[in-house]
């Protein structure tokens, strides 16, 4: 029977001890990983091999999993052309991350200088108050419409249609002068 020694034991020296978090960079986030959490805490990374699984299929099988996973995934392939090719996909993977995570970023930062503003309360209209529902119903096209109006100003289509609803009956009651 192969010896199965878990990551977590292996003695990999100084350098790669305290490079487990998310501001990894260069070589280190080829350590060893921590405690597996998220979508793939059942599989053991030790137990992932590149080499027996068909290149067509790395990319889903590392997508999911944390940068530092992926990079001890990528170290443990012994062909040094296969382990190459296993490293550019860490790295597409890992740019990909960041990618994202900026783009989450400046979604939220226009949000919040674009975003539609909800009505601010007047004395009239106390807390107390138990809130009442209205219900509208649009065509799919006009939801879809409403759908890509809030995702373009980062709020829920929900939010965007009371916002509008409250703002529109404000300009109805200010023009017709009550």
């Amino acid at each position: 029977m192969p010896d199965r020694t878990h990551p977590d034991d292996i003695d990999d020296g100084p350098e790669l001890a305290a490079c487990h978090g998310d501001d990894l960079i260069g070589d280190d986030f080829a350590c060893d990983p921590g405690p597996y959490d998220g979508p793939c805490d059942q599989i053991d990374p030790a137990d992932i091999e590149l080499e027996k699984i068909p290149r067509r299929l790395w990319e889903q099988v590392l997508a999911p999993l944390h940068r530092s996973i992926r990079g001890y995934i990528a170290r443990q392939v012994r062909d040094e052309r296969m382990q190459e090719a296993a490293w550019e996909l860490v790295s597409a993977l890992d740019i990909a991350d960041v990618q994202r995570r900026e783009g989450r970023i400046s979604a939220r930062a226009k949000a919040k200088r674009t975003g539609a503003p909800l009505p601010s309360p007047d004395a009239d209209h106390p807390v107390t108050h138990r809130p009442v529902q209205i219900n509208i119903r649009l065509r799919a096209d006009d939801h879809a419409r409403l759908t890509r109006a809030a995702q373009s100003v980062g709020l829920p289509p929900t939010t965007l249609a009371r916002a509008l609803v409250l703002n529109g009956a404000a300009q109805v009651l200010r023009d017709s002068g009550a």
